[in-house]
């Protein structure tokens, strides 16, 4: 430390006594600093500093220096409480002492750091009159990149839903103080309010942005800016949108339609949904739940050995927290066509009638064979006359045989087709005499002789698949 004392030549004992008085003077001048002090470019620098002298000095008036060297370097002056002129041109208007010299406080605050700021620092106190002090050692000044972000404070976010999402950041920058702004995915400007609130030497710069998230939103970018007249960082939040259960689809492997199955195959089928969070997916069919899961935007469905009582409406229905979608399919069960027992003949005594009713799916073709011509649908072909209705997956042919002069037999083939397959029945009609019968012929009357015959079943059937 590097004291100024003035001493006057008295006889050797007053020397001894004001030697003596010099060194005790001396142990009351003294300071808390630090070694080191590290800022970041653009920002502040402030150096703590706490200082003492000899309480006859107290009500003095006194000037504070701080000097940007090792020693009293009149171009070096940093900052100068009485005569800011003779502060470096470096320095001028960029320092100040957050604190009172009065109160024993020097530190000095740095504003606007830059890289030729760094170095040594002490300071340097002049009371009125002759009393002055270099408090020593010196403090370091590094300086170094602007590395501090903003935080910005996550928010729930559901589509539609105004939110304010939160952006702050620490200062003890008093003087200047940053801007804080946004960029937000939004069309419209940004709406924000702005605040300062301070707890010790720290300053808190907080900006409030007022959002409503669209899906649009979703997985883009928010960031919060933080800027200094030479310095910015910024920090960025990727965005996630909550929404209800949306563009809920199924999906069927089997490309046939997506819901047409034959008989006796398997059916799969995929529902998957868009959400956030993951829906709650679950199967129906006829009020009853076939399957479900939690917390998955998928969820499949599989019947296998698929039969007609499969055939019907299958409905997905997807919940979260934010609503409901839901999304039906309809499976369609195909199959050969199958020639029902009720199918046979009956006579008035006018004709002969016989039913040939088949159960199909989809719809094909039946025809009646006869031996000198083929019918279908509504037609007529000499005494024969044909005629059928179709209901759901019921079709009914009629062959009508009427007149004739008797000893006369013939042969008539139902045969019911469609893609997966064919169904035959096969009819024999012999007419033997004029007697007559009630409205019903059982399969076997007399004295005219019907014969069904279901080929290869009870009554034997053919089928050809």
């Amino acid at each position: 430390m590097v004291g100024r004392l003035f001493l006057i030549h008295r006889p050797q004992s007053v020397c001894f006594f004001l030697s003596l008085l010099q060194a005790v003077v001396s142990g009351e001048w003294s300071a808390d600093t630090p070694g080191i002090v590290t800022a970041q470019n653009g920002l502040c620098a402030r150096i703590p500093c706490h200082y003492r002298y000899p309480s006859a000095l107290n009500n003095q008036p006194r000037t504070g220096i701080w000097f940007n060297s090792e020693g009293n370097e009149p171009r070096s002056v940093a900052f100068h409480s009485d005569n800011p002129s003779l502060e470096s041109t470096k320095f001028r208007n960029r320092t100040w002492l957050s604190g009172n010299l009065r109160d024993n406080d020097c530190s000095l605050v740095i504003g606007d750091v830059m890289q030729r700021d760094a170095g040594p620092y002490f300071f340097r106190v002049e009371f009125a009159g002759s009393d002055r002090y270099n408090y020593h050692p010196v403090t370091q000044l590094h300086v170094k990149d602007f590395t501090d972000k903003p935080t910005i404070f996550p928010a729930e976010m559901v589509e539609g839903k105004p939110v304010n999402v939160t952006c702050s950041f620490n200062t003890t920058c008093y003087r200047t103080a940053p801007t804080l702004t946004w960029d937000t995915p939004a069309d419209e400007p940004p709406k924000a309010s702005h605040s300062v609130t301070q707890r010790g030497d720290t300053l808190t710069h907080t900006s409030v942005l007022s959002l409503t998230p669209a899906l649009t939103h979703h997985g883009k970018n928010l960031t919060c800016r933080v800027t200094y007249p030479t310095v910015s960082s910024e920090q960025i939040l990727t965005l996630t949108v909550q929404y209800a259960p949306r563009n809920l689809s199924i999906t069927s492997p089997n490309n046939v339609n997506n819901s047409v199955v034959k008989e006796g195959n398997s059916a799969a089928f995929l529902c998957s949904i868009r959400s956030i969070p993951a829906s709650n997916l679950t199967w129906r069919h006829l009020n009853e739940t076939l399957n479900t899961t939690r917390s998955s935007n998928e969820l499949w469905m599989k019947i296998l050995g698929v039969t007609r009582k499969d055939a019907g409406d299958y409905q997905c229905v997807a919940k979260n927290e934010h609503g409901t979608g839901e999304e039906s399919v309809t499976l369609i069960v195909e199959y050969p066509p199958e020639i029902s027992r009720d199918s046979g003949c009956s006579r008035t005594p006018e004709s002969v009638t016989c039913v040939c009713a088949a159960r199909w799916n989809p719809s094909g073709e039946l025809t009646w064979h006869l031996p000198l011509a083929n019918l279908s649908g509504n037609q007529t072909h000499g005494r024969f006359h044909t005629w059928q209705v179709e209901s759901g997956h019921l079709v009914t042919g009629f062959l009508s045989l009427t007149g004739g002069e008797g000893g006369e037999n013939m042969t008539a083939l139902c045969s019911v087709r469609n893609r997966h397959g064919e169904a035959m029945l096969m009819v024999y009609l012999s007419n033997g005499g004029e007697e007559t019968f009630g409205e019903h012929c059982p399969l076997m009357c007399s004295p005219l002789f019907i014969r069904s015959q279901l080929i290869g079943g009870a009554f034997s059937l053919i089928n050809s698949t």
